[in-house]
């Protein structure tokens, strides 16, 4: 949320921004002779001569795009506050005045021209009277840990867990020990905790500190951290070779600030972090977070995020960023979550409902949510990078197969409820394998009739998962009114074709059915998917 303060409004955060002003009012006031650009003022700082004239307001300011001459971000702990300044000498205009005050500089990110800042009541007193007119805008939003998907709509009773088969439900039958070599892949989290399930971390960074006890972490950055690295029966992850950085972002309240994810971002680039992971989230925008996410992007990183657990029709922030690899969940049945956001801009879904992963203290933990389908996707990026094989492909290259080989399911093509697909490590790995035939029923829906159409219609999609291309596939469709028989004539390796037929007249309850069968003596991989079976009612 953000919200524009103009002139006098009541709180201590006004307040202070009152008093920034100041102080960059200040520092840019003409020195008594000769006048020098405020850049020079920074590189030398001048000293007023006792009798210095109090300095007058200034109606020049630096500005961001929208007229905004100072962002404030609140921050996950008492009395401090967050600012980011819009270009470099307002940055160093206010760090000048800084040092001159008895406000604590805390930390400082100069790439993000961002400070953190402590003060107390005492300060605040002395602050009221310093106020000056600044275009402020404020983003109140914290951080946070995926909420826990409600158990009245998060998870259906007739939702179906994961447990330990998450590998073979991705397709993964062989020895995976090698995907993900070499590959860097930073989880921005609570951080992960050593565990017998993990290999060695090749490196933890701590933006905020552990707890003196280890196995007291908050679970959920070592739990993500198995679903990409285990090497354990209880929880195997996808890519257990890859040099897992630890980043740890958020505390044991699983809690942040946009100062904080900011940092591990940019942390994270330093230690040569080639994928991000990020099962975490915020309403709203902001822009300290994504000035550091396209950073990170314009360098080639790719960027993972979970899209939250709240059921909303867009995903949470950073996986709404442009150009983030937002990830919704599955259940094993194939169904999406009820918990899981959607959005125009969702990149594909993952299981995501009662898989095993690792917790601080060596045991386990069964996880649900869009945290657990983040890291299966970051993982499945790494394992394409690097196969096991000696290859190597880029991080641009690999999320460009991940996407193209998705199982397509709801409404043809992508969507907002399944982004490009459901995650399939089976296709990714074997899309080399020449003469793969397998054809596969995605959807069977009932289109009621609208201003476009002047009768109720049944749509059946198929979807080509294998890597040879399907000719002469027999369609069958079978309605109230009769069964219809269609020649698909071919369908091509990954390409999708959706039929339509009528439904016929009449008012109640019936059933639908179809079923595709391959033609030329293909032999299909996955026959069970080749029938469907649906109710329908029409009153």
């Amino acid at each position: 949320m953000k919200a524009r303060l103009r002139r006098l409004m009541p709180g201590a955060l006004v307040l202070l921004c009152g008093w920034l002003g100041y102080w960059l009012v200040q520092d840019a006031a003409p020195a008594p002779s000769p006048p020098l650009p405020r850049k020079q003022l920074v590189a030398t700082p001048r000293k007023l001569p006792p009798e210095a004239p109090k300095p007058t307001k200034s109606h020049v300011r630096d500005r961001f795009p929208d007229g905004t001459t100072i962002e404030v971000f609140g921050s996950c702990r008492e009395e401090e506050i967050i600012l980011r300044f819009p270009t470099e000498a307002s940055y160093d205009s206010f760090l000048h005045a800084l040092r001159h005050s008895s406000v604590r500089l805390i930390d400082r990110l100069d790439l993000l021209r961002a400070i953190r800042i402590g003060f107390n009541a005492e300060e605040m007193v002395v602050l009221t009277a310093l106020f000056a007119d600044e275009q402020i805008t404020t983003y109140k939003t914290l951080t946070r840990l995926p909420e826990a998907p409600r158990a009245w709509g998060g998870a259906s009773a007739h939702a179906v867990a994961f447990g330990a088969q998450v590998l073979p439900w991705l397709g993964v039958t062989g020895d995976n020990s090698r995907w993900g070599s070499g590959v860097k892949l930073a989880v921005l989290d609570t951080g992960i905790v050593a565990h017998p399930a993990l290999p060695p971390i090749a490196r933890s960074i701590e933006v905020f500190p552990f707890p003196d006890d280890p196995a007291t972490t908050h679970l959920h950055g070592t739990a993500v951290a198995s679903l990409i690295a285990g090497k354990h029966p209880m929880v195997r992850g996808v890519a257990p070779a890859v040099d897992l950085i630890s980043v740890r972002v958020l505390d044991d309240r699983g809690t942040s600030d946009s100062f904080a994810i900011a940092a591990g971002i940019l942390a994270a680039m330093d230690a040569g972090a080639e994928i991000l992971n990020l099962s975490l989230g915020e309403q709203s925008d902001s822009p300290l977070v994504g000035e550091a996410i396209r950073m990170a992007i314009d360098r080639g990183i790719v960027v993972v995020a979970s899209s939250g657990n709240e059921g909303l029709q867009e995903a949470k922030y950073p996986a709404a960023y442009e150009g983030v690899i937002g990830v919704g969940a599955v259940d094993a049945s194939g169904e999406r979550m009820a918990f899981s956001n959607l959005g125009s801009g969702l990149g594909l879904t993952a299981p995501g409902y009662g898989l095993n992963a690792a917790a601080p203290g060596g045991g386990f933990v069964a996880v649900s949510g869009t945290s657990a389908s983040a890291p299966l996707v970051a993982a499945a990026i790494a394992a394409v990078m690097s196969d096991g094989s000696g290859r190597r492909v880029s991080a641009a290259e690999a999320v460009k197969t991940v996407l193209a080989y998705t199982d397509d399911e709801g409404l043809p093509g992508p969507d907002a409820e399944y982004g490009s697909g459901v995650l399939n490590l089976g296709r990714i790995m074997n899309r080399s394998v020449p003469g793969l035939s397998d054809a596969v029923i995605t959807n069977l829906r009932l289109v009621p009739a609208s201003g476009g159409t002047s009768r109720d219609e049944v749509q059946l999609t198929v979807q080509n998962r294998g890597t040879a291309t399907l000719i002469n596939t027999l369609v069958e469709i079978t309605t109230p009114a009769g069964k219809t028989a269609i020649n698909a004539t071919t369908i091509p390796a990954c390409g999708i074709q959706t039929f339509t037929v009528p439904l016929g007249t009449g008012r109640g309850d019936g059933t639908i059915s179809a079923s595709v069968s391959l033609g030329n003596s293909a032999i299909d991989l996955t026959p069970q998917n080749n029938h469907i079976e649906s109710a329908f009612s029409r009153h």
